[in-house]
């Protein structure tokens, strides 16, 4: 039986490191094979950074041939971590809340992001919960990078939470409250454990900030910068002690231990304010960043608390092919890549998964696919004896149906004819139904018309200045107002009992009228009451026409003296067609 086996792939911000991690005979973790290879963290570079990180991953698979399903890490400077605490629930509930927690405290709609979350502690009462998250078009051109590489993919998890299990792994004897500072190129992962509880806060100060502060002062570009600054701080420069340049890297680290001894200060006043924390008894310090040789002093100073190196491989064993490609001495930016691997240990260890969701549903696809092609080969082998049958009934009853079509044809031939006769006999009736309407209407408009002048001469002193007529849309094919469908035209119904169909009412047509009363006993004045009640009565004897069915939208402008204006709508009765 093939022993388990982890390829992890630490992804940072300026080196690419592999390793393939096992389990040795005495249950600890044994790194078998090591790669680093590093790359320009210069941030004018953003664009092209997973272009990069492809060119790294492909030079470790052509020297080292190193590839594989890999679980890989997620710099900080990519990765979001938020805390929330929330009431307890049952865990069947908790995503929904957790959800709209992720809606309030990630700056970005969810649509844009791939998230997770990981349960931090729950004591029955209060449940903390850490969020996490990337955008999602920044961590599938990670994922692409890799899989390009000949890395694709199984794990994504954030550098933070794999600082996290390398730590526990490590130090599983430290219950006091600590700090872990991994300290990076372009960002600083800030871990604070105290028992089962933790916490994690991302710097934007890191490595970078000293290489930008030495490019400035001698006015370099980027990467000379950052060629001298490690010449110095590895004791490989030949510059003299008193050298400008020599300088300016002393007076950039001296700037950057402050700032961070700041940050780290207040990070840890805050999160001892939000959580009733205990304070740290020890700094950890690892990653990159943290070879500048006065910083522990100065945080030690600073901090008032004993710091110490971090040790990547206090419970890892290093195999002779690792430690020959230079594992030991690449191990302060090794401590995200043992952290991925512990689970081979520690297997009910928590995870927060990062990867896109096309990504999740494609392992799972990968892994069901030896069942599912087993099943199908299984499926098909048992459907092969019912098949054949099948197919040679098939056969027989097929020549039959030739047999019956040629007898058929002659007949087929003489029901087309007759459907088309049925259809051109439907044509016709529907023309008559139309020209018999039409008729109707011409009659009902001249009677409509007599009506409404016999209405207003009874009034006296009014007449019309507009009428328009609002006709409705035709009603749509199966709406409730719409004609019934026609008879197939495979009716075998006679041409002499075709009837014809009736004409569809649907909804009403109106007209809008307006028109004017002359107040013919006050044409200097103001309309007059009398006026008003001559229009209404007006309206009000439409009421009474046939052709009428209801008076709408009535409106009276008395505004201009000895004429009243009034328009309303006539809503004609369908039975009356206009």
């Amino acid at each position: 039986m093939r022993s388990p086996r982890v390829l992890a792939v630490d992804i940072g911000a300026g080196h690419v490191a592999c390793g393939v991690f096992g389990v040795g005979a005495s249950g600890r973790l044994v790194l078998q094979q090591f790669a680093l290879e590093p790359h320009s963290s210069d941030p004018a570079h953003e664009a092209r950074w997973s272009t990069e990180i492809a060119q790294s991953l492909g030079a470790i698979v052509a020297r080292r041939r190193l590839s594989g399903g890999a679980a890989i890490t997620v710099p900080g400077h990519l990765a979001l971590t938020k805390f929330i605490k929330t009431p307890s629930l049952a865990k069947e509930k908790r995503m929904k809340i957790i959800s709209f927690e992720a809606t309030e405290n990630i700056p970005y709609p969810l649509e844009e992001v791939v998230w997770d979350h990981h349960v931090v502690a729950d004591d029955g009462f209060d449940l903390e919960v850490m969020l996490t998250a990337v955008k999602f078009d920044a961590m599938q051109a990670l994922c692409t990078a890799a899989d390009a590489a000949g890395f694709p993919p199984e794990r994504a998890t954030p550098s933070g939470l794999a600082l996290l299990h390398a730590f526990r792994y490590n130090y599983p004897k430290v219950v006091e409250p600590v700090i872990v500072a991994n300290v990076g190129a372009r960002s600083t992962n800030l871990l604070f454990i105290e028992g089962d509880r933790f916490y994690i806060r991302t710097l934007a100060l890191a490595g970078n900030a000293v290489t930008q502060s030495i490019a400035e002062e001698l006015r370099i570009d980027f990467a000379s910068a950052e060629t001298l600054k490690i010449q110095v701080f590895s004791g490989q420069s030949d510059l003299p002690a008193g050298s400008p340049s020599r300088a300016a890297v002393h007076k950039a680290a001296a700037a950057f231990c402050t700032r961070l001894q700041v940050e780290i200060t207040r990070s840890a006043v805050n999160h001892r304010r939000h959580t009733g924390g205990g304070a740290a008894v020890t700094l950890y310090l690892t990653g990159g960043g943290s070879l500048i040789d006065e910083l522990p002093a100065v945080l030690s100073e600073k901090l008032r608390l004993p710091v110490e190196r971090y040790e990547t491989f206090k419970a890892v064993d290093v195999a002779a092919d690792a430690r020959a490609a230079g594992a030991e001495s690449s191990a302060h930016v090794l401590a995200d890549l043992v952290g991925m691997a512990t689970r081979l240990v520690v297997p009910q260890e928590g995870e927060a998964s990062l990867l896109p969701p096309s990504l999740t549903e494609a392992i799972a696809f990968r892994k069901r696919q030896p069942v599912l092609l087993a099943a199908a080969a299984v499926a098909v082998l048992s459907l092969a004896p019912p098949v054949y049958y099948a197919h040679s009934i098939a056969a027989s009853r097929q020549e039959t149906v030739s047999r019956y079509e040629s007898q058929l044809m002659p007949l087929r031939s003489i029901q087309n004819r007759n459907a088309q006769n049925l259809q051109q006999i439907a044509d016709v009736t529907r023309q008559i139904a139309a020209l018999r309407g039409a008729v109707e209407t011409k009659s009902n408009w001249v009677n409509f018309f007599a009506d409404l002048q016999t209405r207003l001469s009874k009034i006296e002193d009014v007449w019309l200045d507009r009428l328009q007529v609002t006709r409705p849309p035709l009603p749509e094919p199966g709406s409730p107002d719409a004609p019934p469908p026609e008879p197939p035209p495979g009716d075998t119904q006679s041409a002499g009992n075709v009837v014809a169909p009736p004409v569809p009412k649907g909804p009403p047509v109106r007209l809008t009228l307006s028109g004017r009363l002359l107040d013919v006993r006050n044409p200097q004045s103001k309309v007059s009451p009398e006026s008003l009640q001559r229009v209404k009565e007006l309206l009000a004897s439409f009421t009474g026409s046939k052709f009428i069915k209801a008076v709408e939208n009535e409106r009276f402008d008395t505004n201009q003296n000895g004429l009243l204006y009034f328009d309303f709508t006539l809503v004609i009765n369908p039975d009356q067609t206009l």
